[in-house]
């Protein structure tokens, strides 16, 4: 079996976190369409919508056809108008926003590996950054996952995603931390290394 250099599992690596990063900026700007589709009649109310608009723009004119992209537009303010609504904007931009500082350290830490100098304390730094991040995605979660079950007054919001997200993005950064001290030892190693010589 041929070994598979690891410059060019970097480079696709690289593609990848950038297409997901432009992905992931993409959909912070409808988050506050998604929202109020959810917020006013849950996933299915989305779902529908989606659905007609796809029939509209095969040719196949739906009854009451009001375009996604205004609903979309129009919702910027109307999200503001309700407390539930408010927080679940901000609950997904928090968490978008994380995740996009994320993908951007790895790029960065992807673009050492490819010019073949990945033991650099800027990497640590890197990594403590990713690290922060999924603690604030966490902790979000918490607050989210509080909240909710405060306001449902049962224990149906515990079998959610929000309620994943707290155990998995906090050992998510610790995960980046180990990385970052490992990284940081290793620059600290060649720095030794590199006076010696």
């Amino acid at each position: 079996m041929k070994r598979i250099p690891v410059i060019h599992l970097a480079r696709v690596l690289r593609v990848l976190v950038l297409a997901v990063l432009v992905m992931n900026i993409l959909c912070l700007l409808l988050v506050p369409g998604i929202v109020a589709y959810v917020s006013d009649g849950g996933p299915a109310a989305l779902a529908q919508a989606a659905q007609a608009e796809l029939q509209a723009w095969l040719g196949r004119e739906a009854e009451t056809h009001f375009p996604m992209l205004a609903v979309f537009l129009g919702a910027w303010p109307a999200v503001w108008t309700r407390l539930d609504t408010a927080l679940l904007t901000l609950f997904y931009w928090l968490c978008g926003g994380c995740t996009a500082v994320i993908l951007w350290q790895a790029k960065g830490v992807l673009d050492t590996i490819l010019t073949q100098t990945p033991f650099l304390r800027a990497n640590a730094g890197a990594l403590k950054r990713a690290a922060v991040c999924c603690w604030v995605i966490s902790g979000a979660a918490l607050v989210r996952l509080v909240l909710w079950l405060w306001s449902e007054g049962n224990v149906w919001p515990l079998f959610t995603y929000t309620a994943l997200f707290i155990p998995a993005f906090f050992m998510g950064g610790l995960l980046f931390l180990v990385m970052s001290a490992l990284f940081r030892q290793a620059a600290e190693l060649k720095e030794d290394q590199d006076l010696t010589i």
